[in-house]
């Protein structure tokens, strides 16, 4: 009689079963082809870009105007003005007030976003697509014809001014802050922190508000961005009707310096009485986005200090328990923006993590790295690409970039393959360049006292030691 399913034959040989080793973790799959959406770029006779994708499985469409409008626009007695402008455009537009204009938003689903940064002003909305032609036009009301309305200007500017006094509170941005102030020059915008100081923030008007949209929200050099469930090539004609009649003169070249402070090491002590964390940022001043040596300083920062399993990371937190993560990186804008490595750690290993820090960069320096590590960071790189690119805002956001920096249209699309590219030789050469310790400014955000003896003796420059005014938007004083 044969046996039923529930009493098996127990003279049947049992199944193979390959051991599973739980001791090695298993070795990362091969990394997945990805290809950007296609760019399909116009413009119109007044000299806006447009620039379109199809992009994701939902009907949605992200749409961002892009403006020449950043920060370094700014008069540096004015600092603060774009993030102000951009915080503004929501107050009215177009002969609605403030609550009209957020019905209208509401009424087609969508919320607003204005973000001023160092190199552009940016304002979006994302979209059903069956709402993407009133959404322009209401796009289009905002970016062209916003009111500017007097109690609504002296509100947004003192909730600026409050959020200067948060950040000399957070000690996090506080350093950051007091970081690009002692690796730029005095008369570089970077030397600033990006809302502006108390002192600039406090005296922006109505009419500063105005004169700065009606100077730098133009046509000329500014674009149209597109991306979703729609026809690319559709695009222009679009653009044409919401944005066809905006006129305006071209801002022209950026008048700015990214000079930097020093050229020599020097550690800034910031005192913070009675802390017992210090923040500590390193660095100097480091490339423009557009430098042809982008894509071997991408894997070489990895390596460094860009990923969890980084060298600086397993040092520091790993090795010495120092701290729960460290990180370096180049912040790459128009003009040199700073390469920072920044942790935190307890006030009595301060000086021991300084140490460390420069015995990383120097090993990097003098070593290169081989090329299973060198290797293992171009998988990483080229492996997190599409998880950036995963919804419309995300690609509309890269699309910007092409506009911003003047990347060709295949950037994204090369991006992997150029990463993959990057030999160990390379690696080490940019280190060697660009990884500057004989120029590095070490700046120290904790309790002065506990901390100025074992600074000063790690031969990472002389300490100057400083004292928080409680002005500036996180400035200090010699102290």
């Amino acid at each position: 009689m044969p046996k039923s399913p529930d009493h098996p034959n127990p003279a049947a040989p049992e199944p193979s079963v390959t051991p599973v080793d739980r001791v090695r973790p298993p070795a990362p799959g091969p990394v997945r082809p990805f290809a950007f959406p296609h760019v399909h770029r116009g413009a119109l006779a007044n000299g806006l870009a447009v620039l379109a994708a199809r992009a994701g499985d939902l009907p949605l469409v992200t749409a961002q105007v892009v403006l020449d409008a950043g920060a370094v626009r700014e008069d540096a007695g004015r600092a603060g003005l774009a993030q102000l402008t951009a915080c503004l455009l929501d107050a009215g537009a177009g002969g609605r007030d403030g609550d009209a204009l957020a019905w209208e938003l509401e009424r087609l689903g969508v919320a607003l976003e204005a973000t001023a940064g160092w190199d552009a002003l940016v304002v979006g909305l994302t979209v059903h697509a069956d709402r993407l032609e009133p959404a322009l036009a209401l796009l289009a009301d905002i970016v062209r014809r916003p009111d500017f309305p007097e109690d609504e200007v002296g509100r947004l500017r003192d909730e600026q001014l409050a959020g200067l006094v948060q950040r000399r509170a957070d000690p996090r941005l506080l350093a950051g802050d007091m970081a690009t102030r002692f690796l730029y020059a005095a008369d570089a915008p970077y030397a600033r922190p990006l809302p502006g100081t108390d002192e600039t923030v406090a005296e922006l008007t109505p009419a500063d508000v105005s004169e700065f949209h009606g100077r730098w929200f133009v046509a000329p050099d500014s674009a149209l961005v597109l991306v979703g469930a729609l026809d690319p090539e559709s695009a222009p004609e679009l653009a044409e009707r919401f944005f066809g009649d905006w006129d305006g003169a071209a801002p022209g070249p950026v008048a700015a310096s990214s000079a930097p402070r020093a050229v020599e090491p020097v550690v800034h002590l910031v005192d913070r009485p009675g802390a017992v964390q210090t923040e500590l940022r390193m660095g100097h001043v480091g490339v423009a986005r557009g430098h042809p040596d982008h894509f071997p300083l991408q894997v070489m920062n990895s390596l460094l200090g860009g990923a969890f399993t980084s060298r600086l990371n397993m040092n520091l937190r790993e090795k010495h328990g120092f701290t729960y993560g460290v990180r370096s990186g180049f912040t790459m804008r128009r003009l040199p923006g700073p390469f920072l490595i920044q942790t935190a750690v307890a006030t009595d290993v301060t000086a021991r993590a300084v140490e460390e820090v420069l015995k990383e960069v120097a090993r990097l320096r003098e070593e290169g790295a081989p090329e299973g590590e060198v290797a293992a960071n171009r998988d990483y790189l080229a492996g997190v690409q599409p998880l950036q690119l995963q919804t419309t805002e995300q690609v509309a956001g890269h699309l910007t970039d092409l506009v911003v920096y003047g990347l060709p249209d295949d950037w994204y699309d090369t991006y992997a393959a150029r990463i993959q590219a990057v030999t160990p030789e390379e690696v080490h050469r940019v280190a060697r360049e660009y990884v500057r310790p004989e120029r590095m400014a070490t700046v120290v955000v904790g309790a002065a006292d506990a901390l100025a003896e074992a600074l000063a003796g790690l031969g990472a420059g002389p300490v100057e030691r400083h004292a928080l005014s409680g002005h500036g938007g996180g400035e200090a004083t010699d102290g």
